[in-house]
């Protein structure tokens, strides 16, 4: 096991993969996961990297490189949408080009944002009276038990679309050997939510789909009343493709390196540092590189790694499947 870094962290103050990549190495890292925000341009560039052992690449978060010139953003299309037939055949597509580019680059993983329900009002309400410090409140109650309503009569359409395009998708991200993650979001508009993250293994019983646990949005969704994150964790864990790593200030201020924030259990996931799945640090764009530092000495000292396997040490040759890992 490896920690790796996201390019979502640099990706956009640079426009070569040579100084983007340079820039992570020089932290210590061997490992990362290739952002939303590359360019076709840093993705070429990351491939001649990859290609002569200098960086490896552990997951690929869709849609890389990014579909649309200048827009970093990972939920340019939805696949669960059956409004729009035409956003969704498009979106399928697109998957199945950030899947192709993920096989190129020896990725084992690819996370994916599936879509969203139509609820955004309801979800800014209860974000706002939990900014405003009223988690636990009759008056947060009330909102949060008429949002997890909504949400639960939510179409059944939406899912039977999410169903419909992942029964396209996983076929081809099967052949390519990967695994397609589905990341947990933070608010309860995402599709799909964990009860229908169960339905869907349950109907797609290959291996080539599993749970991608984001441990920031994790943590909020349990600030806010959604879940329980260590129940989660148990929950999924042999469907786990991966982590994202990062804290939260309560109750919703993610993306900070630990130990800030402070509100995340990181011992939680102690139990998979014998697998290969990527353990991927995401920070906020543009974070101090002293704080992900710091975030590499913690969770080292607190998984007790060996130099070589909390961040970037020796050789950087391409992982295989029958590669041990440290």
């Amino acid at each position: 096991m490896r920690i790796a870094l996201s390019t979502n962290w640099n990706s956009f103050r640079h426009e070569t993969a040579d100084d983007m990549l340079a820039e992570i190495v020089s932290l210590g890292f061997d490992t990362v996961e290739l952002g939303y925000g590359l360019t076709h341009r840093q993705a070429e560039g990351v491939a001649k990297w990859r290609d002569a052992g200098r960086i490896r690449v552990g997951s690929v978060h869709a849609f890389c490189p990014s579909p649309m010139p200048g827009v970093a953003n990972p939920e340019i299309f939805s696949i669960c949408d059956p409004a729009d037939f035409r956003k969704a055949r498009r979106g399928i597509a697109a998957v199945k080009a950030s899947a192709d580019f993920a096989a190129s680059v020896g990725a084992r993983a690819m996370i994916l944002h599936a879509g969203r329900v139509p609820m955004r009002r309801g979800v800014r309400r209860l974000a706002d009276l939990a900014e405003q410090g009223l988690i636990g409140t009759p008056k947060y109650q009330r909102q949060l038990e008429r949002v997890l309503d909504k949400r639960g009569r939510a179409p059944k359409r939406h899912l039977d679309t999410l169903c419909e395009s992942l029964a396209e998708i996983l076929p081809h991200v099967e052949r390519l050997g990967l695994v397609l993650g589905l990341e947990n979001l933070p608010t309860c508009d995402a599709m799909p939510n964990e009860p229908e993250m169960q339905i869907l293994f349950d109907s797609f019983q290959t291996k080539a789909l599993g749970y991608w646990h984001d441990a920031g949005h994790a943590q909020i969704r349990q600030h806010f009343g959604f879940i329980h994150h260590a129940g989660i964790v148990a929950r999924f864990a042999d469907r786990l493709a991966g982590l994202h790593l990062h804290d939260v200030a309560f109750p919703g201020s993610d993306h900070r390196m630990p130990p800030a924030g402070g509100t995340v259990d990181f011992s939680l996931f102690a139990r998979f540092l014998g697998s290969d799945i990527p353990f991927v640090l995401e920070p906020a764009r543009g974070s101090d590189a002293s704080s992900i530092r710091t975030a590499v000495d913690f969770l080292s000292g607190l998984w007790k790694l060996t130099p070589e396997a909390s961040a970037g040490h020796g050789d950087a040759g391409t992982p295989h499947e029958d590669e041990p890992t440290t």
